[in-house]
Parts: C-alpha cells; structure tokens; sequence
C-alpha cells in the first residue's frame, strides 16, 4: 500500500522502484501546492488523496490519474475540496 502521508519518502520509494520521481512545491492559481513530479507530469497531494485515484495510485499507474482530469485540470485543488478544509 502507498503512503502519501510523507511525500518526501514516497519520491524516494518510487525512484527504488525506477520511476523517474522527486518531490516538488509548485506555486498555484490558490498558493503553493506539495506533490509528486513523476516522470515530465506534476501531480499534487490533493489529486493523489482522490478517491477515485487510489487504485491507479495503488498500481502505481500515474497515466490513469492523469487521464482522469478534467480538460480545465488546474495544480489547485478544485474549490469544493478547497473549502472543505
């Protein structure tokens, strides 16, 4: 099972497993957002966190979650996971 809980370590764990991975801080529309940059892709935490994203995430399969955004994707997060915080 993938922990993300400690996304440092989670870049470290996937380049072990030959993913070209590091763990980045972007600046967004809305702030700066923690992630992943997995190969020439950005994914941050709050995409990873998804539900809909936790067996591609489980596979490791980052072209899934990718796949999945929507064609006005944006690094922040949408506003109704932003105001649930």
């Amino acid at each position: 099972m993938i922990q993300i809980d400690n996304p440092v370590q989670l870049a470290e764990d996937l380049c072990k497993l030959g993913l070209d991975a590091c763990h980045e801080i972007v600046f967004g529309p809305r702030g700066y957002q923690e992630g992943l940059d997995v190969g020439s892709d950005f994914f941050p935490l709050w995409e990873l966190t998804l539900p809909d994203n936790r067996d591609a995430l489980a596979r490791l399969d980052f072209a899934a979650i990718k796949a999945r955004r929507a064609q006005d994707w944006s690094v922040a997060p949408p506003l109704r996971l932003s105001c649930a915080r």
